[in-house]
């Protein structure tokens, strides 16, 4: 069953994705399977306009897949919004799944707060795992870890993964 962790901040350019990215390479070193879901607001499209899927797309197929011996992707239109349940069930093979984005969402979250940039802490005290920040902010009963100490992080989250500690590391 995977771990589920949350990464969210208040603005945008905060540094969420780099976090996000220095966790991956931190948890493979540890021999961890990893899996991501990234929120858009904006809508995207990964489709490129002239490639067959684009022209499968075009031409009515509601859902395209495409698939080659080491990748796969679908590429499926909804007509709402796919709940993130859903979306972590496609991924709960994985060790541990780290979402990017869905800051209204009920999991535990490690917020990114950037001291130049951001404002205040949005998420609940019952949902915050920890602070990665440039920062220090002493906030009594919420660990801060240093936004680019990417092995405390991870330490922090295989603690609650295996000692079942609540919420917070």
């Amino acid at each position: 069953m995977a771990f589920v962790v949350n990464v969210v901040s208040e603005v945008s350019n905060v540094g969420k994705t780099t976090v996000i990215e220095g966790m991956i390479k931190e948890l493979k070193s540890r021999g961890y399977s990893v899996g991501t879901i990234k929120h858009d607001a904006h809508g995207f499209d990964i489709d490129k306009k002239g490639k067959d899927t684009y022209r499968h797309r075009e031409a009515g197929s509601e859902t395209v897949i495409i698939s080659s011996k080491n990748r796969m992707a679908m590429i499926k239109e909804v007509e709402n919004e796919v709940p993130l349940e859903e979306l972590i069930n496609m991924v709960s093979d994985k060790d541990f799944v780290i979402v990017e984005g869905y800051k209204k969402s009920s999991l535990q979250k490690i917020e990114i707060f950037r001291g130049e940039v951001s404002k205040k802490i949005i998420t609940p005290r019952n949902k915050l795992i920890c602070l990665a920040t440039d920062t220090k902010l002493n906030i009594q009963g919420v660990k801060e870890v240093y936004i680019n100490d990417y092995e405390m992080l991870i330490d922090c989250l295989e603690s609650l993964k295996y000692n079942g500690k609540e919420r917070r590391c």
